[in-house]
């Protein structure tokens, strides 16, 4: 079979009539900088086998991919599946899939076209906040971690990220780093660092990401997260935490908001403004404890726990 060449525009109008289409349609919608995928079709009324012909695909007059037409069933012609990347930026856009003028097997073709339109959007980004402590105490710096990532895949390393209060100020900022988080791709994250507000309560601040100057337009994105602030601990209570005469470890403890856990020789110590509490502890082998205390000097307790019975199955 010979090569396909162009033919002289004034032999056009012996060229047999051809048909182009697509064998799957393009979406309408896609993500800037996506790689759509193509096959073309081409047909003849007279069921030629229009194998070795080519199929271009130009966008804005300029050519940017050339496919051969390899497979030829159910009258018509197909070329490979091939893709090419979406404008990477947000628009409307039109691309021409064009089967030229051409002979092949000495036979001349006419021209088809088809005009393929779509739009473009933003990537999305996702944000993430953790290692969120709380409580924290009023007017003492701490600080969170925040991590940004886009849908595509994008590096956002040097983007910044801000913290804003529950009145829309922000509170604090910082740049997203070049390695993303273990274990992931492209978490990008930084540790940002904050101070607590000077007054007691329960505080709801935001993580906002502009995603503003990079490579490709993404959308913005926010993330909530809580935290309690308390007064500033004034005293100590030491608990010690025993079931029978043997200390118990791993025991979460609590006075209010100020929480701890013990240690092997089941001592745990927790720092509290003076105050009236319920002493808390709990454990998955034990019955829940709470007593109400009166915090006005350092102090200790002891806290016997009580065995939580096995669970009863339905043939017992």
């Amino acid at each position: 079979m010979s090569a396909p060449r162009p033919i002289d525009p004034a032999g056009t109008r012996s060229a047999r009539p051809t048909s182009l289409t697509l064998a799957e349609p393009v979406a309408p919608e896609v993500p800037v900088g996506a790689r759509i995928a193509f096959k073309a079709r081409v047909s003849c009324a007279e069921a030629s086998d229009l194998r070795g012909g080519s199929v271009d695909l130009a966008f804005a007059d300029a050519l940017i991919a050339t496919q051969k037409l390899v497979e030829c069933r159910d009258g018509f012609c197909e070329t490979d599946a091939f893709a090419v990347a979406a404008p990477d930026r947000v628009g409307a856009f039109t691309w021409t899939l064009k089967f030229p003028h051409q002979e092949i097997g000495g036979i001349a073709y006419g021209e088809s076209a088809l005009a393929i339109s779509l739009a473009t959007r933003p990537l999305l980004t996702s944000l993430a906040v953790w290692a969120v402590p709380s409580p924290v105490v009023m007017g003492v710096p701490f600080r969170v971690a925040v991590g940004a990532k886009s849908s595509g895949a994008c590096a956002l390393s040097g983007a910044r990220v801000a913290i804003l209060d529950e009145c829309g100020a922000t509170v604090g900022e910082g740049m997203l780093g070049d390695t993303p988080w273990p274990g992931t791709d492209a978490l990008h994250w930084s540790e940002i660092g904050l101070t607590a507000p000077p007054r007691e309560g329960n505080f709801s601040w935001r993580a906002a990401f502009a995603a503003t100057g990079l490579a490709l337009p993404h959308s913005g994105a926010s993330a909530t997260f809580s935290f309690s602030v308390v007064k500033r601990p004034e005293h100590c209570l030491t608990v010690k935490v025993v079931a029978g005469d043997a200390p118990v470890a791993n025991v979460e403890v609590a006075l209010g908001p100020y929480r701890a856990a013990t240690d092997s020789a089941g001592m745990a110590v927790i720092e509290a403004p003076a105050g009236h509490y319920e002493l808390a502890a709990w454990h998955c082998e034990f019955e829940a404890f709470a007593q109400p205390v009166d915090i006005a000097r350092d102090g200790a307790v002891e806290v016997a726990l009580t065995p939580r019975p096995p669970e009863r199955t339905v043939w017992d």
